[in-house]
């Protein structure tokens, strides 16, 4: 099943392996829990998934380490899509007003 990440700015979607090695990783850092949390429930509902802030905050860094550790080719293209819509957003929210 595809996980679906809601972003301020758009819909990410990873596919079936990419999503289990990312909860696999947030299952390993102690701050990244949560986030695996909501998206089990969210996977079991067959629904797209949203972050709170701190959550967003923890899934970037986990998601920023598996980049260094493997590449963007090495982490897939949904994982990649959705670092970079992570970091974008404090950008977008700053320049709103």
């Amino acid at each position: 099943m595809t996980l679906r990440i809601r972003t301020q700015r758009e819909m990410v979607e990873l596919g079936d392996e990419e999503a289990e090695q990312l909860r696999e990783r947030l299952r390993l850092v102690p701050a990244a829990q949560p986030v695996e949390e909501t998206i089990a429930v969210a996977a079991n509902a067959s629904t797209s998934v949203s972050f709170t802030e701190p959550q967003k905050v923890a899934l970037l860094a986990v998601l920023q380490t598996w980049l260094d550790e493997l590449g963007a080719a090495g982490i897939g293209s949904g994982a990649f899509t959705l670092r970079n819509a992570l970091v974008e957003e404090p950008k977008r929210q700053g320049s709103d007003g």
